[in-house]
């Protein structure tokens, strides 16, 4: 999120703010399904138990043993980051479909997906942290005109109102992709989801 940081993209995983430890507290379980967001906290958990764990196997067992868990980090050479637009169809366009609409020199992307039953849309504005339109308290004008210009199928759907709220709130960042393995499980009692 960009209104916590100056105005400065930071990649999520690069956020100081994963979470309020004077809050935390530990528990024991006898199963563990963690659901890890882009943090990966129980992940890196996991993963730096199994190295531990490999590490101390004599040199022959290390050849038999199951590979360490690990946890890949992806370096974003190509950071986006979105503002959130809802969109109202009107009733003769088909419901439930995804739309996708790209700007002239791929600036912007929009991607909608429905998001209620009447088929309104959430649309997202995928840009570089360092575009204009990225940034808070843009002038809803500029917004305005740019729909007008490249998305003139969306902004006819946008009321000056809504235009105003995704213009001036800040852009949020996507998370960062990791990839876990060899496998999901650290034996029989822990696994990693998302």
């Amino acid at each position: 999120d960009m209104s916590s940081n100056d105005g400065k993209y930071v990649a999520s995983q690069d956020s100081e703010e994963l979470c309020d430890v004077d809050e935390s507290y530990e528990v024991t379980t006898n199963f563990l399904i963690g659901a890890d967001g882009s943090a990966r906290t129980i992940a890196n958990a996991m993963e730096e138990f199994d190295m531990n764990r490999y590490s101390k196997l004599n040199p022959f067992r290390r050849l038999f043993a199951p590979k360490p868990f690990r946890v890949t980090r992806y370096v974003d050479d190509n950071p986006r980051v979105y503002k959130s637009v809802p969109v109202l169809i009107p009733s003769h366009w088909p419901g439930g479909l995804n739309y996708s609409a790209r700007s002239r020199n791929s600036r912007i992307t929009l991607e909608a997906l429905p998001s209620d039953d009447a088929g309104n849309l959430c649309a997202l504005l995928l840009m570089k942290p360092e575009d204009e339109l990225a940034q808070a308290n843009v002038d809803p004008s500029l917004l305005r005109s740019f729909f007008d210009e490249e998305f003139p199928q969306f902004g006819a759907l946008i009321d000056d109102d809504e235009m105003a709220k995704v213009a001036t709130k800040p852009s949020s960042s996507l998370p960062a992709f990791r990839y876990v393995g060899p496998r999901l499980n650290m034996g029989k009692r822990t696994i990693v989801l998302g």
